[in-house]
This record gives C-alpha cells, structure tokens and sequence, in this order.
C-alpha cells in the first residue's frame, strides 16, 4: 500500500508539474511577449521605437516622448491575429530516463507514446490596447497605458502524442501603466513610469496513469495492492486530465529619454524593468482511475527590456526609423515548481538573452494621409531545439510590415496596418517533460520526451483611432 502511494503521488506531481511551465506566459515577439500595442508603430515594424510616435501609443515605447504631443490625447487600437500553425512528430518514453528501466529486465526506455502524430494549432486572437495623455503645462505631462504585455494560447489536440507535455496553454495579462514625463529644455525630455500587471492563466495536460503499470511491473510482479493495467502503458486508455488555474499581480517600472537635436532627428532610450510573479492556484486531476487536488506555486520574472531607436526626416516627405531592442531572457533558465507536500517540478528552458532589429521609413503623401513600411528581424531566446517547450514552440521569425494613417480632420485620425511574419519552422529534438529532482533516478529527464516540427505562420491586422482634445 505504500508502494501503491508512493507511485501514484509521483505521477501526480509529473502531471501537475508539467502545467506549470507557463504560468508566467505571444508567440508575435520574442517568447511569449507581445509588442503589438500600437498600430501606427506597426506599419514600420515597430522601428519608430523609442523615438516617438504620432500618438498616444507612444507612452508604451517611450514615456519621454508625451511631450511631443500638445493638450490631451486619447488612443485606442485592436489588432487582430491569425496564426497558422501544424505540428508533425512523434513520442516515447524517454530513454535518458533511468527510472523508465533502460536495458532493465522490464523496461519502457525507448516505447513509443501512442496518440496523434499530427496536430493543428491555428488561432485567431485579439490583442487590445489603449492610452492617453495630458499636457499639465509647458514642462509636465501625465500618461496612462492599459494593455497586455504577454500573453499565450495553445491547444493541442487532445490525443496528441505529446499530450503529456501540454494540451491547452492559455494566459491572459492586464498592465496598468501610469507615467509621467518633463521637458527640460527643447533638446531633451524625460519620462517615467511604473506598472501593475495581473496575470491569469489556465493551463492543461494529460497524465500518464498507464504507467503505473510499469511501475507495479518494475516492483513487485505478485502485489495485490497495486493496480493492474494490461497493456496500457504508451496508450490513453486510463489518461487523466490535469488542470491548473493561477493568478497573481506584479509591479515594475520603466524609464526613457528622448534627444531632439533637430526638427527632423529624433533619438530615444527606453528601459523597462523586470516583474516578479509569485503564481499560486490550484491543480486538479481527473479521470478514470487517478482523482486528485493540491496547490501549486511558481516565482518567475518576467524579463527587463532595453530599446534604442532613431528617426529622420530627409524632407517634408519621407523618413526613416530604425531600432534595437534587447531582452533579458537569460532570467528564465529553469522554472522551479514548488508542489503540495515539499515536491519540486522543474523544466529546463535555458533561455538566451535575445534581440531585435528593426527598419523602416514614412512617406507623408498629404495633410490627410501618411504612409509606413518596415522589416525587422526578431530573434528568440530559445538555444536548441532540445530546449524548446512545446508551450511556447517560439523560432527567429522575418516582419515585413505596412501601415497608414488617414487624418480625418485636426483632431481625428486613423491608422491601420498590416504585417506578415516568416517564421523559421521550429523543431522540437528529443525535448523531455518536467522532472522532479527527489526522483534519484530521473536525474534531470522527464518520463516522456516528444520530437517533430512546425510549419508556422503569421498575418496580423491592425486599426486604431486617435482622438485629440484641444
């Protein structure tokens, strides 16, 4: 009987485990940030950055630049995302995994997982966003931005043959962005900011329960206190359901300046700083044969940004704009899963700091219209195909971008954009689920690892409205 307990908890505390790997959760940045908060940024590709937008979607970039835009400005934009993506692959029990039995009497080391070799991921998702500004003198300006930062969803089928890694990964953000910026003298200005984000997610897999039969199997042969399962390891046939719901707020701050040294040259830096997440929910599991609750925990920080940007006009017609933006990705080398009962779950992601480069030009066809284009190239922090979650299947992916803006009087104007993402197919090479360094003999593998790649993707479509008070 304790065997039977002690075998059943661990396979309980892989499948809460592997839930987890994404409680601090797009997939249109780097990871799974979303830099898609202004509409009018997008037509460059965000190459404006930090060197100021038209509008009030700049506080987000740059708070520093406000104090471009006189009396009180109000923005509000949507942009809509299609992403295509299909995943071809297969599974087994991991054979890096000592406790799987390797070249054992009685052994799973190597025996494929059975289950769907193909699964569909398409999304259509909604990205909001919104800000406005007020010009409190000559000197001072106030802004606020609400929008979401992250975010992630991905649904696999549910009889995927990597179903023990993730089914449904979904998270939702909320950013709260208060800031204020000063003027001090024509040449430079100033802004700050702090941020309150909520974070809210639910994430999903399945749990193997058909190996508690390689287990029973790999003890004892005559137990009668342990179940019996013929020929159900590798199969669905008595797979649980584990689900995770988690939530928790986290502060930040950001800062950034802004060099005019002309009319027609701009120049900006912006930082924005990481933000802790102390997630905790709860985790249930449900099926057939294995029924069970606990809690669950995980502290992350979300990564630190730096971006450098600049734009110039060559005439009343046309400029251009470029951008680099560096994220810290490197904070995240491993999330460490603290479990109900002193338990640990962790998977190791061994993220890369990674960068962002980013051109693009405006030509100004007339008092009513305006006119974008960009290309960037958006690296993602993921190292190795090894190091890949199937949660954030993220690769390097090309922008190629188009945007205008139609002024439809002083105070009124619309912008709307479109860009396509190439994404360089990821691959997923033998990637192991979480593991549980109490396990002696797992060692740092999970029980279970998936390989395969993705065909991906991208258009996003965008529309935004700017409203100025007089």
């Amino acid at each position: 009987m304790v065997l039977k307990r002690t075998v059943t908890r661990r396979i309980r505390t892989v499948g809460i485990a592997g839930l987890l790997t994404l409680s601090s959760s797009g997939v249109f940045a780097s990871s799974f940030a979303l830099i898609e908060q202004s509409v009018s940024g997008m037509g460059s590709a965000y190459a404006i950055g930090s060197a100021g937008i038209d509008d009030a979607s700049t506080i987000w970039f740059n708070p520093a630049t406000m104090t471009r835009l006189g009396g009180s400005n109000l923005t509000g934009g949507l942009q809509i995302v299609n992403s295509r993506t299909d995943f071809k692959g297969s599974a087994e029990y991991n054979p890096n995994n000592p406790g799987n039995g390797g070249a054992g009497p009685i052994s799973v080391a190597g025996d494929p997982i059975s289950g769907d070799s193909n699964s569909n991921l398409d999304l259509t998702a909604a990205v909001p966003q919104g800000s406005i500004s007020h010009q409190l003198n000559d000197k001072t300006w106030l802004g606020l931005t609400i929008n979401t930062p992250f975010g992630l969803v991905t649904e696999y089928d549910d009889d995927w043959v990597g179903r023990y890694h993730a089914v449904k990964s979904e998270l939702l953000t909320f950013n709260f962005n208060p800031t204020l910026a000063f003027k001090l003298n024509e040449n430079v200005s100033l802004g700050f900011g702090v941020s309150a984000l909520y974070a809210d997610g639910e994430l999903t897999q399945a749990t193997d329960v058909g190996q508690l039969d390689f287990f029973r199997a790999g003890a004892t042969m005559t137990s009668p206190t342990l179940p019996w399962f013929p020929g159900a390891v590798g199969t669905d046939t008595f797979d649980s359901t584990t689900k995770l719901t988690a939530d928790d707020w986290g502060w930040g701050y950001n800062f950034g300046f802004m060099l005019t040294p002309s009319d027609n040259t701009r120049l900006g830096l912006h930082y924005r700083s990481k933000i802790e997440l102390e997630l905790e929910g709860d985790a249930k599991t449900s099926g057939p044969v294995l029924n069970s609750k606990g809690n669950a925990s995980l502290d992350i920080a979300l990564p630190d940004s730096l971006s450098i940007s600049g734009y110039h006009a060559f005439s009343s017609k046309w400029a251009v704009m470029a951008d680099y933006t560096w994220t810290q990705w490197s904070r995240i080398q491993s999330l460490d899963i603290k479990l109900e009962g002193g338990n640990q779950s962790i998977a190791d992601w061994n993220y890369e700091d990674s960068s962002r480069f980013a051109i693009g030009t405006e030509y100004t066809h007339s008092n009513k219209f305006k006119y974008r284009a960009g290309l960037a190239l958006d690296q993602t922090p993921v190292p190795d195909d090894s190091d890949r979650s199937p949660r954030v299947p993220d690769a390097d992916r090309t922008w190629l971008s188009l945007g205008m803006t139609y002024s439809h009087s002083r105070n009124l104007s619309f912008d709307f954009g479109y860009a396509h993402l190439f994404v360089d197919d990821p691959e997923l090479d033998d990637v192991s689920d979480n593991y549980n360094p109490a396990f002696g003999l797992a060692g740092k593998s999970g029980f279970h690892s998936v390989s395969g790649s993705y065909d991906s993707a991208v258009d996003i479509f965008g529309a935004q409205v700017n409203w100025r008070f007089n």
